[in-house]
C-alpha cells in the first residue's frame, strides 16, 4: 500500500538544509524541505534525533487538528519553513472526504513555531496552490498514515 504521504529526515550535512524529505506521490511527488528552524526550535544537537523529534511533534500537532477538523471548514499545515515564505498542506473537510492541497504562503518560517503552528492553521489568507491539484482521502486513511509517521520518525 503507498502511503498518502511519508516524511524522513537525513543527516546530509548541510547545516538543515534539503534535509526533510517529503513525498505526496498523488499531490506533488517527492521534494526536499528544510529542518533549519525545528533545529533553532530545539537548539544545538550532536545527531539528527532532536530534528526527528521535533518534526514528529508537528506531525502529531497536524493530527490534533485534523482529526478535529469539522465539515466545511479549511486548515493549513505548515511543513516547509523557508525564510520568504511557508509551505503548506491546505485541508478541508467537505462531506466524509479530505480535499488536500498543497501550496504556499508568503507568511515567513521564522515567523511560525515548527513545533505548535497555533498561529498558522487558521490564519493563512494568501495561500497559493502549488501544482493546481487537489487529492481526495478517506480521513481515517490520512490519520492512520500521520500516526505511521510520526512512528517512523520516532524510531
Amino acid at each position: 500500500m503507498t502511503e498518502i504521504l511519508t516524511i524522513a529526515i537525513i543527516d546530509n550535512g548541510r547545516g538543515g538544509h534539503k534535509d526533510l524529505l517529503f513525498s505526496m506521490p498523488d499531490l506533488i511527488g517527492d521534494k526536499e524541505f528544510d529542518t533549519y528552524y525545528f533545529g533553532t526550535a530545539v537548539g544545538p544537537t550532536e545527531t539528527i534525533d532532536p530534528i526527528k523529534n521535533a518534526v514528529s511533534q508537528l506531525i502529531q500537532f497536524w493530527l490534533d487538528k485534523v482529526s478535529k477538523i469539522k465539515i466545511g471548514e479549511t486548515i493549513f499545515l505548515p511543513i516547509d519553513f523557508s525564510d520568504q515564505y511557508t509551505g503548506c498542506l491546505k485541508v478541508q473537510k467537505q462531506g466524509t472526504q479530505f480535499v488536500l492541497t498543497y501550496g504556499f504562503s508568503g507568511k515567513e518560517g521564522y515567523a511560525v513555531d515548527p513545533l505548535n503552528p497555533e498561529n498558522y492553521y487558521q490564519q493563512i489568507n494568501d495561500f497559493e496552490a502549488d501544482p493546481e491539484k487537489q487529492l481526495i482521502v478517506e480521513p481515517t486513511a490520512f490519520i492512520s498514515t500521520l500516526h505511521r509517521q510520526i512512528k517512523k520518525l520516532k524510531e
